[in-house]
C-alpha cells in the first residue's frame, strides 16, 4: 500500500482527483510569490500542528468530487504537517483552511471568477481570504463578518488576526512581514540562509568531533605521561640541581649588570648634568648677545636721531646760506638801479 510519511492512504485518496489540470502559476513571477508566501508560513509555523499547502485541491465535501478548489496558497491551523495527496476536509476532522492566497494574473483572472472563488470560501470555512496581483500591484484582502465577506482594498497595512502576520502596501509592491518583523524573503534568500545554517551546523559537528578527538589524545597523554613520571622526576631532581646553579649564575650575572646599569645611569647623569650646564651657558650668551643686540639698537636709534639732527641743522645752514645769496643779489640790485638799500 502506498504510504505517506509511513501512514498508509486512505482508498478516499484515489477517489478524487489530485490536479485540476491547471498550470500553477503564469509566469515566474506569479510562481515566485506563490513559493514566497508557502515558504515564509512554513518557517512561520515550524513545530507547531499548522498544514500549510501550495496548489493543492482542497475538497470540503465527501463524494463531491465537483466541488473543490486549489488555492495558490492555504493554511488549516490545528492540522498536523505532512504529505498528502489532497486536502479532504472529512479526513481533518472536518477543519478547513482558514486563511488562503490567490497570486492573480491574465489568465487566471478570468479562469477563477472572482464570485464564484469568494462563495466557494465563505461557504466552506475560509476566515481570511488575500488576493494579490503583482503585475497590477493591486492587494486586497476579505475576511470574514457575519453572513459575507468585508472587502478591504487599497489598504496600507494590514495585519492578519490568524497568523499575525503583517502586510504592507506601496504604490510599487506589496511587502509582508513576520509577526517578529522579519521580512518575508524570497525563495533564494532563504535557500542561502538555509545553506549557511547547514554550513554552521556541520562546522559546529566538526567542532565538536575535533573536540572529542582532542579529549581522547589528551588522555593519552596523560596516561604516557603518569608512566613517565618517575623516570622525570629524577630527571627533575637534577634539573633542579641545574637550575639552582644557573640561577645563582643568573643571579651574579644579574647584579653584574645592575652595577653596570648603574654606572651607565651615572654616566647618563653626569651627561645630563653637562648638557643642562652647556645649555645654561648657551642660555647665558644669548642673554649677552640679546643684551648687545640692545645696546647696538640703542646706539643705532641714537645715532640715526644725531644723524637727523644733523641733517636738519644742514638744512637750516643750507636755507640761512640761501636768504643770504638772495638778500646779497638784491642789494646788488637796487645799487645797479642806483637805489640806496639803507633808505628802503
Amino acid at each position: 500500500m502506498f504510504q505517506v510519511q509511513n501512514k498508509p492512504i486512505h482508498s478516499d485518496y484515489y477517489k478524487y482527483p489530485s490536479s485540476d489540470g491547471e498550470p500553477m502559476a503564469e509566469t515566474t513571477l506569479h510562481f515566485k510569490w506563490i513559493v514566497k508566501i508557502k515558504l515564509n508560513i512554513d518557517k512561520l509555523t515550524e513545530g507547531k500542528d499548522i498544514f500549510v499547502a501550495g496548489d493543492l485541491l482542497w475538497y470540503p465535501v465527501k463524494g463531491q468530487v465537483r466541488i473543490c478548489k486549489a488555492p495558490d496558497v492555504m493554511v488549516a491551523i490545528g492540522r498536523p504537517k505532512g504529505d498528502r495527496l489532497s486536502y479532504l476536509q472529512w479526513h481533518e476532522e472536518g477543519v478547513a483552511p482558514q486563511v488562503v492566497f490567490e497570486v492573480l494574473s491574465k489568465s487566471n483572472r478570468r479562469r477563477r471568477n472572482k464570485e464564484n472563488l469568494l462563495d466557494f470560501y465563505f461557504k466552506y470555512g475560509v476566515e481570511e481570504f488575500y488576493s494579490y496581483d503583482p503585475i497590477r500591484n493591486i492587494f486586497v484582502v476579505y475576511t470574514r463578518q457575519d453572513d459575507k465577506f468585508a472587502q478591504f482594498e487599497g489598504l496600507r497595512n494590514w495585519k492578519s488576526r490568524l497568523l499575525g502576520i503583517r502586510f504592507e502596501w506601496t504604490e510599487e509592491t506589496l511587502e509582508i512581514y513576520h509577526p517578529d518583523g522579519e521580512r518575508f524573503k524570497s525563495f533564494e534568500e532563504l535557500d542561502r540562509e538555509k545553506r549557511h545554517l547547514i554550513i554552521e551546523h556541520e562546522a559546529l559537528k566538526e567542532k565538536s568531533l575535533e573536540e572529542h578527538f582532542k579529549m581522547v589524545q589528551a588522555e593519552r597523554i596523560a596516561d604516557l605521561a603518569k608512566e613517565r613520571a618517575e623516570s622525570e622526576k629524577k630527571k627533575a631532581e637534577l634539573a633542579q640541581q641545574k637550575v639552582e646553579t644557573e640561577r645563582q649564575k643568573a643571579e651574579a650575572a644579574q647584579q653584574k649588570a645592575e652595577a653596570e646599569r648603574q654606572k651607565a645611569e651615572a654616566a647618563r647623569q653626569k651627561a645630563e648634568a653637562e648638557r643642562q650646564k652647556a645649555e645654561a651657558a648657551q642660555q647665558k650668551a644669548e642673554a649677552e648677545r640679546q643684551k648687545a643686540e640692545a645696546a647696538r639698537q640703542k646706539a643705532e636709534a641714537e645715532r640715526q636721531k644725531a644723524e637727523a639732527a644733523r641733517q636738519k641743522a644742514e638744512a637750516e645752514r643750507q636755507k640761512a646760506e640761501a636768504a643770504d645769496r638772495l638778500n646779497q643779489l638784491l642789494l646788488k640790485k637796487l645799487k645797479d638801479l642806483g637805489i640806496d638799500p639803507d633808505a628802503v
